[in-house]
């Protein structure tokens, strides 16, 4: 595999990668980004805000990644594309009865309910949520 195919294939990745609503500040692109950055891909994600800096300043620095062969890197680029295809959960579907626990029947359904919200609350609400969550009510 040549170098501008790594190119285009991270790229593509890039432009694909769905959005982490729960995360802005945390996207994994950036983690690809950074993989793919010694074969010249330019980064996509916006840049880091003050804040984010100071979290990275005081976060340990990771090492810095090699660049590997352009045939080291095709199964890498295929692991992704097999996430972003969803390949897994096709080839080893669940049963809908996972997520219908007797205990609990409803625990995703209100779980993936919380996760659409979350990212809408402000500030207050979900101090509120949390508090919520610390006492039992019974």
């Amino acid at each position: 595999m040549s170098q501008p195919a790594i190119v285009k294939h991270y790229t593509r990745i890039l432009a694909l990668w769905p959005k982490d609503l729960l995360r802005p500040n945390l996207p994994f692109t950036r983690t690809i980004e950074r993989r793919a950055t010694p074969y010249g891909v330019k980064p996509v994600s916006p840049p880091i805000d003050e804040a984010e800096k100071k979290t990275a300043a005081a976060a340990a620095k990771p090492a810095p990644i090699a660049k590997s062969t352009p045939q080291a890197e095709l199964p890498q680029i295929n692991a992704l594309f097999s996430l972003l295809e969803n390949r897994y959960s096709k080839k080893y579907p669940v049963s809908p009865g996972v997520f219908k626990p007797t205990s609990n029947p409803e625990h995703y359904e209100r779980l993936m309910e919380e996760i659409e919200r979350a990212p809408k609350k402000s500030w207050f609400q979900a101090k509120m949520d949390e508090w919520k969550m610390k006492i039992r009510w019974q």
